[in-house]
């Protein structure tokens, strides 16, 4: 009920056309681009007649897969990187850090915004675009990871100053609306649309895979950046969170209501580019 096929899925596994059509048709609201997307699929699938799927090697040799999978990973690697398992599983001592009493409360608020945002991003998707939305969280968790640490060192110093817990808690709410509507839900999105059927299942799985080394990464080393740098810690983070945010702004095509052969055709022309840059 709440999962719908993929349109992909059913032209191309299941064969129906129809199914597809109806499905797309409902997806982008719109029956005329719908079948714009439904006639790249067809010749899509007459170019490639009975090839076969590609090939591991392929996969890596290949300029505009390579350029690709680069792009998936580098999104993936961006999710866990920025830091933000640090941040909720480790809120509670964060928020005591810059002097907030309740650091339970203020857990609870950060986890509940972060699911409400996920969902309010769905729509901004489609209207503000896939990129658009990852500069723009990337760079609120850039501004928020300095007001963290800012209150943090603030709080260190000068324990009396009672205005770094309202700006530890404001500032890291800005970080959880930032990250649910950026690099939270975008990363997945891109990905299954910068590859085509016979690509995708590989370089998907290796961009899983590459989320989860990062993921579990940042919550094996953050105890350890915490005891050695404290505060400055959040700066190495916002370190990062810029290495990615030049990342997307070089690499990272639009994919906002494109078919993915479009966006495939746009990649490989990107490939052809050195440095292989949107610009």
């Amino acid at each position: 009920m709440f999962c719908p096929e993929s349109p992909n899925w059913l032209y191309y596994n299941r064969e129906r056309e129809d199914l597809a059509r109806a499905a797309l048709t409902k997806l982008r609201g719109n029956a005329e681009k719908a079948d714009e997307e439904i006639d790249e699929m067809i010749k899509e699938r007459t170019a490639k007649g009975d090839s076969v799927m590609v090939s591991w090697g392929e996969l890596f040799s290949s300029p505009n897969l390579r350029l690709a999978l680069f792009i998936g990973l580098g999104l993936q690697c961006a999710q866990q990187l920025s830091g933000i398992n640090a941040i909720l599983n480790y809120a509670p001592e964060i928020f005591k850090g810059a002097g907030f009493d309740n650091a339970d409360l203020a857990t609870v608020i950060t986890g509940a915004i972060n699911v409400v945002m996920t969902f309010i991003s769905v729509p901004l998707m489609d209207k503000l675009g896939r990129r658009t939305l990852m500069l723009l969280g990337l760079g609120g968790m850039v501004a928020s990871y300095v007001g963290v640490a800012v209150a943090q060192h603030i709080h260190a110093a000068s324990p009396d100053q009672k205005w770094t817990s309202p700006l530890s808690v404001a500032t890291t709410l800005i970080f959880i609306v930032s990250f649910a509507i950026g690099p939270g839900s975008i990363p997945w999105l891109i990905v299954a649309e910068i590859f085509t059927s016979d690509s995708r299942g590989k370089a998907s799985s290796l961009c899983v895979g590459a989320n989860w080394i990062c993921n579990l990464t940042v919550c094996i080393t953050y105890k350890y950046l915490d005891n050695a740098l404290k505060p400055n810690t959040f700066f190495l983070y916002t370190g990062v969170c810029l290495l990615f945010l030049a990342f997307t702004l070089l690499f990272v095509p639009e994919t906002r209501k494109k078919p993915v052969e479009q966006i495939c055709r746009e990649i490989k022309d990107q490939s052809l580019k050195c440095p292989p840059t949107v610009f």
